[in-house]
């Protein structure tokens, strides 16, 4: 286990104990620190620690009493961030937040002033891309802001000092003719490049995540018969032994996808030829065990390389699905939303809006006519004008 802030191990008696600062006395301005011994783990300990701070926070001990940034992280915003979100988000994010930790650790939360933040945020846009920089930040004023919800301060200095700007990122995708050059460059006599094909296609022609795809099974994800694909949970793998299903990213990500003929016809001879094998579960596997992210992105670049296209990320596929739905089909963003699994139509618009290029001209092509009238020969009003205006008979 790596090491803990503010746990330590008794080299005397080789038990762990905790060390925490519940912030300074009001009335004598000193530090009160609370040490407590005998834990037979480091986890044990770490878990007492958590667990004082929170009793101190409940009975209004350390409000507003100059708790350290590093302890309030530890004890107070992870373990209710880590329950509020999942899994696969929390271990993501732990390694940013331990920036924040390492940076402002020995702060106390409420002197963090508006130039502390100020410098750190011009740091992190300078050495990182702007993306990934008004994530980071855009995570430490979650941290602040749970602070000012537990009382310890009083506004959120981090949206004083404003977001950083988010800046669009191009995400390149293949179009039709080239994702057919890319098709042409697989043997599917050999059993690996057979697999890789069936990751290719698949992710074209459904626009699933990555992590979607990876966690397909057969038995209970995909139905041959009635064409269908249903997508129920998200692969979190950390080594070819060691995996889990998880939730989907967002409830709309549970869904069903129709399948197309020829998909259906792909997948079922890649089943015939896994059986060959053996019993899989998942459909992306050649051994048994599922398929890393990373298996993903070395197919596309040697198989992009071989065709002569661009390269592409694995998300890339998911792209050049709403791509080719827009532009061959003129698909209704609300069928894309459905098939991509968006939470909401602002999603899909905000992402996919510059494919549709000329529907706005397509939508004037079709009103042009649509409306048929003839004037009146006669006139059957009568107007004697206004206040800005004076009628005049003639």
């Amino acid at each position: 286990m790596a090491k803990l802030s503010g746990i330590y191990k008794d080299k005397k008696t080789g038990k762990w104990y905790y060390s925490v600062s519940l912030g300074f006395d009001k009335v004598t301005g000193k530090r009160i620190r609370k040490v407590r011994r005998g834990f037979n783990t480091q986890k044990e300990a770490y878990e007492a620690k958590t667990e004082e701070l929170k009793n101190a926070q409940d009975m209004g001990q350390i409000a507003n009493s100059g708790l350290d940034y590093a302890s309030y992280m530890e004890g107070l915003f992870l373990p209710d961030y880590k329950s509020r979100v999942q899994s696969t988000t929390y271990e993501a994010r732990l390694p940013v937040f331990k920036k924040m930790i390492k940076h402002f650790g020995k702060r106390k939360v409420d002197s963090i002033s508006n130039i502390d933040i100020q410098v750190w945020k011009n740091s992190l846009t300078e050495n990182f891309s702007s993306n990934y920089a008004r994530m980071v930040y855009g995570l430490f004023s979650q941290t602040l802001e749970k602070a000012v919800k537990l009382g310890m301060i009083k506004m959120n200095r981090a949206i004083q000092v404003g977001a950083i700007k988010k800046e669009k990122v191009k995400v390149e995708f293949w179009t039709k003719e080239e994702f057919q050059k890319v098709l042409s460059t697989f043997n599917l006599d050999d059993y690996y490049e057979h697999y890789s094909f069936i990751i290719i296609w698949l992710y074209f022609m459904t626009g699933l995540r990555v992590n979607e795809a990876t966690a397909l099974r057969w038995k209970q994800d995909i139905d041959l018969n009635n064409h269908t694909l249903t997508v129920t949970h998200s692969l979190r793998l950390k080594n070819s032994d060691d995996w889990t299903l998880g939730p989907t990213k967002t409830k709309a990500g549970m869904r069903t996808i129709a399948l197309d003929t020829d998909t259906v016809e792909i997948l079922r001879t890649w089943k015939a030829r896994q059986e060959e094998f053996g019993e899989f579960d998942f459909i992306f596997s050649y051994d048994g065990r599922p398929t890393w992210k990373s298996t993903i992105a070395r197919i596309i670049k040697r198989h992009a390389q071989i065709a002569g296209v661009k390269p592409i990320q694995a998300k890339g596929l998911r792209h050049s699905h709403a791509s080719f739905l827009i532009n061959e089909y003129n698909t209704n963003p609300l069928i894309i939303k459905d098939r991509l699994g968006h939470e909401d139509i602002k999603t899909t618009l905000s992402t996919y809006s510059h494919l549709y290029p000329n529907v706005n001209f397509e939508i004037a092509n079709n009103l042009s006519g649509s409306i048929k009238y003839e004037t009146s020969k006669e006139k059957k009003t009568r107007f004697n004008g206004n206040q800005s205006f004076k009628y005049k008979n003639k």
